[in-house]
């Protein structure tokens, strides 16, 4: 059955007249009888009662409208959505993030962005660790993933791209000595007991952190572990350690817990996305595009 067919009838049943139905489709009179009679034959129905004076439907003719209207209908959604998703309109995309990357806010902002312009496109986000996310991203099962550096190596076809530097400072319970200073020198914290989010084998925050206190021969007595920042806030509140953790843990709002700068140091903890180079669905492509274009460029 053909879709302009159904299309005549609708136009001709709208009408009730061949010269004007044929005007509106810009077809010929003939041309259009011919079809509806087509039609007919192919439903083995009579659809409209014909007379020189008058077009009127048949009974079987305003049922089979009704269906015809419907299949149109489905038809032009059919078409919007295969344009919507060849445009990157459309989908879902699926984003891996490290529990840190939320506190930034850059990631937030970067979808709000996104969906302001795609409201259709449907965001998935999972909070995993560096070195699955890599390991997913790689694979297809993840679009993009949000992780601290460092990291020990990409995967084939995977690139990064910084998204955002901020300093590392030291999260204090709020009775602590420390919490009086304005600044805390690395050598003041060689007697203190640590808490730190788990270690993801020499990739992310940790890693980091790991390298600038062994400048000044600091080795971190980490006391007991969370697997979430959120939850180490908790454990620095509760008095159980002093933490590093990134500038943008200020926005957690813990009672007793107090952050402080690190004194005299420059290094930055920095936010990155990976990506696969080859992508080829549209919506993840566009959203990968316009971060790009919101960031430095500083693809590795």
């Amino acid at each position: 059955m053909e879709f302009r067919r159904l299309k005549y009838m609708s136009i001709l049943a709208e009408e009730l007249h061949f010269g004007r139905a044929a005007e509106r489709l810009g077809i010929a009179q003939p041309a259009l009888t011919q079809q509806i009679q087509a039609l007919e034959r192919e439903l083995g129905v009579q659809l409209f009662h014909r007379t020189k004076r008058s077009v009127k439907l048949t009974v079987a003719g305003r049922v089979t409208l009704i269906e015809a209207i419907r299949t149109l209908q489905q038809a032009e959604k059919t078409a919007l959505v295969a344009r919507q998703a060849g445009r990157g309109e459309l989908g879902h995309i699926e984003i891996g993030y490290v529990g840190s990357a939320i506190f930034s806010g850059v990631l937030s902002k970067a979808i709000s962005r996104f969906r302001e312009d795609n409201p259709l496109v449907e965001f998935r986000l999972n909070e995993i660790g560096i070195v699955q996310q890599l390991d997913d991203v790689g694979s297809g099962r993840l679009d993009l993933g949000i992780l601290r550096l460092p990291v020990k190596s990409l995967p084939p076809d995977v690139a990064m791209l910084s998204l955002h530097s901020e300093p590392i400072i030291l999260a204090i319970p709020g009775r602590h000595r420390l919490a009086r200073l304005r600044t805390v020198t690395l050598q003041a914290l060689k007697s203190e007991p640590f808490v730190a989010v788990q270690i993801q084998e020499g990739s992310g925050f940790n890693a980091q952190v790991a390298q600038i206190c062994a400048t000044v021969g600091l080795t971190p007595q980490i006391t007991q572990r969370a697997g979430q920042f959120t939850a180490l806030a908790g454990l620095v509140a509760g008095g159980l350690g002093v933490a590093f953790v990134p500038d943008s843990m200020r926005h957690l709002k813990i009672a007793d817990v107090a952050y402080r700068p690190l004194a005299k140091i420059n290094q930055q903890s920095e936010l990155a996305m990976i990506y696969r180079k080859s992508e080829r669905a549209p919506a993840v492509a566009a959203f990968v595009e316009q971060i790009r274009r919101s960031v430095r460029p500083n693809t590795r």
